[in-house]
């Protein structure tokens, strides 16, 4: 028959082990969220904007037009992309776009996290994009 004690560490362990194993990072299901402006140089970048995330990311990935996790569309008239529902954790944004003033497609991205601290907050993110 197993001793007290071993019982009692191992319901100590399963207790600890338990809420870490539940916690999720890099995610969607959270309540934070990135707002990412586009610009292209110093302009601003006004009209739909298509964003490419990649969780778990601290780089771009090798493609990230076909390596994501989530595809964001921007409303036509804005120059931003609201990325909702987020958890804290590390994500890469890339986005496609179309410079108005320029006449040129653009591209170009960001890595960023989201931390414990801003698990509920909005997070503005400038992203440079280039042609």
């Amino acid at each position: 028959m197993p001793s007290i004690n071993k019982l009692l560490i191992v319901l100590f362990i399963a207790i600890t082990l338990i809420p870490v194993a539940s916690c999720k990072k890099n995610d969607v299901g959270g309540k934070a969220e990135i707002h990412a402006i586009i610009f292209h140089g110093a302009t601003p970048i006004i009209g739909t904007t298509t964003l490419y995330v990649k969780f778990n990311a601290t780089s771009q990935p090798s493609n990230p037009l076909t390596d994501f996790d989530l595809k964001v569309s921007g409303e036509p008239d804005d120059n931003h992309v609201h990325i909702e529902n987020l958890r804290p954790g590390n994500y890469y944004c890339y986005a496609l776009a179309f410079d108005s003033v320029a006449m040129m497609p653009v591209h170009g991205g960001i890595a960023t996290t989201i931390k414990w601290s801003e698990r509920k907050q909005t997070k503005d993110v400038e992203l440079q994009t280039t042609n």
